[in-house]
């Protein structure tokens, strides 16, 4: 009997440490951080600031070392570059960022980073950038270079106006679809490691290298520039699209807690069991 006590007693202990430890499902998941990375060229080196685009007070910024020790899965970084320098290159290590915005790019620029959910680059911007791509959201004009896979790069351009951007990608690109709110100028798919190339709005891959139709769903139009995301956004979508991404441990499984309860019956109706037989 004092065998199976002891092991009920464990078992309950077990139940209740995995449901309450430091290991614990209901440990809430961490909220998403936007970062605004900006060049300053009297510190020859980019500096940040964490949910606020405000870098009006020349002192009132982190060096780039502490951003990248807090930088985490998920998080949003917004890069703006005035082309002061001499072509700084922005290293976001590999993390898995959800949102990266090229804000403003007055000059070239090279961004490293880990796999990027969506990516946006604003009217005239100009970079290269090493990441795995989601989707891509680029606005007429850009010049801009992908040095890794693109699963969908989509490129919106004004209604009266020419596509004049420049793009190209080193990896494959799943989808590229081209667009002003009312026409559609270029939807292709497929295209081979480093044949895509876009040169001053021509479209220069050759044939063979892509396919006219695929299996990608009906694209979306275009949306509208992101917008630099707001002081204390948390993410590149809507709040509500948030909600419905599944948190870690927002509840605890309930067969978890009857089994703790049933354990420390257990444990009980033994102690009662040994109690008569002593009696």
């Amino acid at each position: 009997m004092k065998k199976v006590k002891n092991v009920f007693t464990m078992l309950a202990a077990a139940a209740l440490l995995f449901l309450f430890g430091d290991g614990s499902l209901k440990a809430a998941a961490a909220e998403p951080v936007t970062y605004y990375v900006e060049y300053r060229a009297e510190k020859e080196d980019w500096v940040y600031r964490a949910n606020t685009p405000d870098f009006a007070d020349n002192e009132n910024y982190g060096d780039m070392y502490y951003m990248m020790q807090a930088l985490k899965d998920g998080d949003i970084v917004v890069v703006n570059y005035d082309g002061s320098g001499s072509d700084p290159a922005l290293d976001l290590g590999n993390v898995h960022l959800s949102n990266l915005t090229v804000a403003q790019c007055d000059s070239f620029v090279i961004i490293y980073t880990g796999d990027v959910d969506e990516c946006f680059v604003h009217a005239n911007g100009s970079c290269a950038i090493n990441g795995n791509i989601g989707t891509a959201y680029l606005y007429d004009p850009v010049v801009c270079n992908f040095n890794k896979n693109v699963r969908e790069l989509r490129l919106s351009f004004e209604e009266d106006a020419n596509i004049t951007s420049s793009i190209g990608c080193v990896g494959t690109v799943g989808h590229f679809y081209a667009s002003s709110p009312s026409r559609v100028q270029y939807d292709f798919y497929n295209f081979q490691a480093d044949t895509f190339h876009l040169e001053n709005g021509d479209f220069l891959t050759p044939s063979w290298a892509f396919s006219e139709t695929g299996t990608t769903a009906q694209p979306t139009p275009v949306p509208a520039p992101a917008p630099t995301p707001a002081a204390g956004n948390s993410s590149s979508s809507s709040s509500d699209e948030y909600d419905h991404v599944p948190k870690t441990g927002e509840s605890a499984p309930v067969w978890l807690l009857y089994f703790a309860a049933f354990c420390l019956t257990g444990s009980a109706a033994v102690y009662v069991i040994r109690r008569k037989d002593k009696i």
